[in-house]
């Protein structure tokens, strides 16, 4: 055996040292390795192990009136899905089977709560599928237990997502506006469609805590949401405004049993939409339980021929051509033949010679269709384009019709004649009414917007809304001309039912022949409208009241021109435009003289009184005397009653004693007196001679 040396030693010691080195050199290098050139891929895998990336709902932007008021909000809701594969327990022990069959379990315990049949639940759970929604954006009370189920029985695959949830605080209020919303929140109708792209609520993504399964850890700091604030949207309508219009056409259906209807309350000077409801209609809280014939927006998707509303359109045409003037005399024989047919009066007979005016005043057929035939196809088409008809108005909502005009080069003369008393045309309602406001405002077609604003979280105004003239479409002189004949309409033609005592009126009433989806015209069926503006001289508001098909009574002076008066008069009060004048109203000494317990000095209440809404949803009526007509007009909105007054100035008696309970939409009549002026209750009756609009061919 070699004897031990200290040379040998050495050499061991130095291998072992070199080992030791060429050790440490190793793991150092690694260290360096993995902390420094792979440290950013090695964090994200570890982050990925405890993190993963989730979708992140806004709710969707509100929609308001111009005055602030809520018509359509949204709220984070919860929605339920459930992941199949990760229905199940895991057993304590390696091969042991669960004790419960948890998929059978959760469909009997969740189908109650959800509404659903268990078998079905069942069906769903027992898929391969790793994502299937239970129910979209559950009411807070069914998500709570819900999860109490879950959480009580420990049941593991179901899960909660925050979705958008859209309510419509007035229900059916201005529904054909607003349109609704799906359950992915996306805009179906209306306003929610046209303006979809700017209030949809925002889908974020963001990492999450999860758990091995990729489940949400819990509500820590890292897995809140931070929904995004969407832009708010607010209407040109006044609510207050849309209300009274609501309730007239509901009393309109129900005393003419009419197919539909539709009416349009306008700003003449600026083309702001300040009112617009159909019916049918429907609540867009629960759209799908209606029919789709609901949700249209007849005020602007439904093409008819206009009848005699269009007459003022024509007359405009012959005063600037010069045609005719207000004076000029045409001869009214009752009937008029043109090449094979032969046009009517409303009753066939005729006046003799009259003025241009008197044509107006008594929708009198033979004289339009002479005006007609004198300006031609062309110019009447070139005219009518003018004014907007056969193109959509551009509006911000979907769903537009253009109407239809013949082309010039393909009408006969019988064609001239009947286009000339508003048939062989067919517009849309709100086509109809901006072609008269351009009358009421001075000659100017107007861009009608209903769009008031839209407004960002921050302040910022997005897009503001504003007159737009879109070109002039007659003189002063010729709008202030056919001013005064539609005055006399109202006040001494057949728009006498339109009338408001005190009030400059100025209107046109038309009866159509209903057009027949085969071609043609379908028998006993029409149109009956009303168009109009107050006050005559200044207007402010300009209004279109359509009945389709109405029952018994169809002409437009018997069954809309009081559907204007009626509501135009609750507009006028609410709005604190006093009357013009006094004439035709009695004195206040007369009603004195009749009523000797009204107090000419009832003085204003010292305190405003106070609408008392009562737990029922009644309402106990306060004593409105000494208010004014505005305040009395804000106090009996509150309580969603409807107003029906008398005379002007204050308030000095109501048809129904203080402290009765009333419910709503309940009609209320209240005296207003001033001295020198009181009003007293308005016969409500047609008689023949308010009859003359009727288009006969």
């Amino acid at each position: 055996m070699k004897k031990f040396s200290l040379q040998n030693g050495k050499k061991r010691f130095a291998i072992i040292g070199l080992l030791i080195f060429f050790g440490f050199g190793t793991v150092f290098l690694r260290l360096i390795w993995l902390q420094v050139i792979q440290n950013e891929e090695l964090a994200r895998r570890a982050a990925n192990q405890v993190t993963g990336k989730v979708t992140k709902y806004s709710p969707r932007g509100a929609i308001l009136d111009c005055n602030g008021e809520e018509l359509a909000v949204s709220i984070m809701s919860k929605s339920l899905y459930v992941d199949p594969v990760e229905m199940q327990d895991n057993p304590t022990k390696k091969g042991e089977k669960p004790e419960r069959d948890v998929k059978r379990l959760a469909a009997d315990l969740l189908a109650g709560v959800l509404q659903m049949k268990a078998d079905e639940l069942y069906s769903d759970f027992t898929t391969e599928a790793r994502f299937i929604w239970l129910k979209r954006t559950m009411e807070p009370k069914e998500a709570a237990e819900v999860e109490r189920i879950i959480r009580e029985n420990k049941l593991p695959g179901l899960h909660f997502l925050e979705e958008s949830k859209r309510y419509y605080t007035k229900k059916s209020m201005a529904a054909q506006v607003l349109g609704f919303v799906g359950t992915d929140d996306n805009g179906l109708s209306g306003i929610e469609l046209a303006l979809d792209s700017v209030v949809k609520g925002a889908e974020t993504q963001q990492q999450e805590v999860v758990d091995a399964l990729g489940r949400p850890m819990g509500d820590s700091g890292f897995n809140k949401a931070r929904p995004q604030k969407m832009a708010s949207v607010y209407l040109t309508l006044d609510s207050k405004i849309q209300f009274v219009l609501e309730d007239a056409l509901d009393k309109a259906m129900k005393d003419t049993k009419a197919a539909s209807a539709a009416v349009i309350l306008m700003d003449p000077n600026t083309g702001a939409i300040l009112g617009m409801a159909n019916r049918p209609s429907f609540d867009p809280n629960t759209f799908y339980k209606y029919p789709a014939t609901s949700w249209t927006n007849r005020a602007v998707s439904t093409i008819y021929e206009p009848g005699s509303v269009f007459k003022p359109i024509v007359g405009v045409m012959g005063l600037t051509e010069k045609i005719i003037t207000p004076t000029t005399m045409i001869n009214d024989t009752g009937s008029i033949q043109i090449a094979d047919r032969t046009i009517r009066n409303w009753d066939g007979e005729g006046m003799g010679l009259v003025p241009f005016q008197d044509v107006i005043k008594f929708s009198i057929n033979t004289g339009m269709v002479q005006l007609g035939m004198q300006l031609g196809a062309q110019r009447m088409i070139d005219y009518s384009k003018k004014f907007g008809f056969g193109s959509v108005t551009g509006i911000e909502l979907p769903g537009e019709e253009e109407g239809i005009l013949y082309n010039p080069d393909h009408m006969y003369q019988p064609d001239i004649a009947t286009m000339s008393i508003g048939q062989g045309i067919a517009v849309t309602p709100l086509q109809m009414l901006r072609a008269i406001c351009a009358i009421a405002n001075g000659g100017e077609l107007l861009q009608p917007y209903i769009i008031d604003k839209i407004v960002m979280p921050d302040g910022r105004v997005l897009r503001q809304g504003q007159k737009k003239v879109v070109r002039r479409v007659m003189s002063e002189e010729v709008a202030a001309q056919m001013r005064g004949m539609m005055e006399q309409v109202v006040a001494a033609g057949g728009g006498k039912a339109a009338g408001i005592k005190g009030y400059r009126i100025a209107g046109k009433t038309g009866t159509a022949e209903k057009l027949a989806e085969t071609g043609g015209y379908a028998a006993g069926k029409y149109i009956a409208s009303f168009v109009g503006f107050v006050p005559a001289d200044k207007p402010q508001y300009a209004m279109l009241i359509m009945l389709d098909t109405p029952q018994g009574a169809f002409y437009g002076s018997q069954v809309s021109a009081p559907v204007f008066r009626d509501t135009l008069q609750q507009i006028l009060v609410a709005k604190g435009i006093q009357p013009s004048s006094s004439e035709g109203l009695p004195s206040f000494e007369q009603h004195v003289r009749n009523n000797p317990a009204v107090n000419s000095t009832v003085p204003p209440p010292a305190k405003m009184p106070q609408m008392e809404i009562l737990a029922d949803g009644k309402i106990k009526l306060p004593d409105f005397s000494g208010l004014d007509m505005r305040q009395t007009a804000e106090l009996i909105q509150q309580g969603r009653l409807v107003l029906v007054p008398h005379g002007s100035g204050r308030a000095r008696k109501q048809s129904q004693p203080p402290g009765t309970v009333v419910a709503e939409g309940t009609k209320l009549e209240i005296w207003f007196y001033t001295l020198g002026c009181c009003q007293s209750s308005r016969k409500k009756s047609v008689g023949t001679e308010d009859i003359q609009d009727g288009s006969q061919v």
